[in-house]
């Protein structure tokens, strides 16, 4: 190995790797999650080698460029202190991959055949999840605000990530079609793919009423000073300042994702830490219950399509949009949660088709009687 280090300190090396990092994926997400795994201030790569070596990460590769220290040995050490530390195997892998980054970042040689050797990763615990019911879905809506609540509605009638309804602006919306069609971008995905999905006529008179509320939203105008707002970012009218060099999509999932757990708080049995270390309810969860739902009704090429899983969208868009429109229309009395007005036309259409049967098989049963007397005997003793 070279013995020459490229960078004057450490702080400059790490803005250097996450810049590099961010090039790549363009994912603030992606950039905190490594730099903590560096960074962070009880389970960080920087506070393992303080304690272990004495070290920063500079010096560290300077000594292991003189071969005073072998890197294997250190990822090993280092996987280790995190599952002391009590991280979960999910945790302990992505700091692991973070790190190991890093030290290629910083001209350190890590062949990963070699790594897989010498370095063993915890086992990812595989536990069963309880499907999320209607029953639930509808219990939880009952005690979170409206804003959450219309999060919920788009989520469930779309599934979409919540990275993606972060990101959602009003120019992304088009109410004009039935049913409402959402242009979800690629720069807001996370395949960085732009795909297509809809809403159920429920969400759409939630969305509607949540951005006549919020943002003094008419529907019958253009709306042109909304139309590159993050619908659900901050929403307090008139204090809204556009802050520079900010991540408007990242802060507005920042602050879904901390109002669900706070108003989780009113349901103790929703709002704890399951065994795989992550919140016993989540966002994810309503994407699952779309695709199940998606998937039984419309099939699973269908759902994996909206939800913009890579492999599944040309064969999306091989479809005309009348027919992308009727499959929609198979799933969407199953993922209406509480529209009644929809559920009551359902069972009002059901009605007029039972009508109909009991109509046709009493024409038919007196057409039979008459071609044949022995039929009402027949039906005597089967009734």
């Amino acid at each position: 190995m070279a013995d020459r280090i490229n960078y004057e300190n450490s702080e400059q090396a790490l803005q250097e790797f996450l810049d590099s990092c961010y090039a790549v994926s363009h994912s603030t997400a992606t950039v905190n999650g490594y730099k903590n795994a560096i960074t962070g201030k009880t389970k960080g790569f920087r506070i393992f080698l303080k304690e272990r070596y004495d070290c920063d990460e500079i010096e560290l590769v300077i000594r292991i460029k003189s071969e005073d220290l072998d890197v294997y040995q250190i990822l090993k050490k280092y996987v280790i202190f995190l599952d002391k530390a009590g991280l979960m195997p999910n945790s302990i892998k992505q700091f692991f991959h973070a790190v190991k980054g890093y030290l290629i970042h910083l001209g350190v040689e890590v062949y990963s055949e070699k790594c897989k050797q010498y370095v063993k990763l915890p086992k990812i615990l595989r536990r069963r999840k309880e499907a999320i019911t209607k029953a639930v879905l509808i219990r939880i809506l009952g005690v979170v605000s409206f804003k959450l609540r219309v999060v919920f509605l788009v989520a469930i009638s779309s599934g979409m990530r919540i990275g993606e309804i972060g990101g959602l602006k009003l120019s992304d919306i088009n109410f004009t079609s039935t049913p409402t069609k959402i242009r979800i971008r690629a720069e807001t995905t996370k395949t960085r793919e732009e795909r297509e999905t809809f809403l159920t006529s429920e969400a759409t008179v939630a969305l509607k009423d949540y951005l006549r509320k919020y943002f003094d939203w008419e529907e019958s105008q253009e709306n042109t000073h909304l139309r590159n707002r993050n619908i659900f970012g901050r929403t307090s009218i008139g204090k809204y300042i556009r802050k520079k060099n900010i991540d408007e999509q990242r802060a507005s999932v920042d602050l879904l994702e901390n109002i669900l757990h706070e108003q989780l708080k009113k349901i103790p049995e929703f709002s704890g830490i399951g065994e795989n270390g992550r919140r016993i309810f989540h966002f994810h969860a309503l994407r699952e219950f779309f695709y199940t739902t998606a998937s039984n009704t419309a099939g699973s090429n269908f759902a994996h399509a909206l939800m913009g899983h890579h492999s599944y969208l040309d064969t999306y868009y091989s479809l005309s949009e009348k027919e992308k429109i009727k499959l929609y229309q198979k799933c969407e009395s199953y993922l209406t949660i509480s529209d009644f007005s929809k559920i009551e036309k359902e069972l009002e259409n059901t009605k007029e088709k039972q009508n109909e049967i009991v109509e046709t098989y009493s024409k038919l049963a007196k057409f039979l009687k008459q071609k044949d007397p022995s039929f009402e005997e027949f039906m005597r003793l089967t009734t």
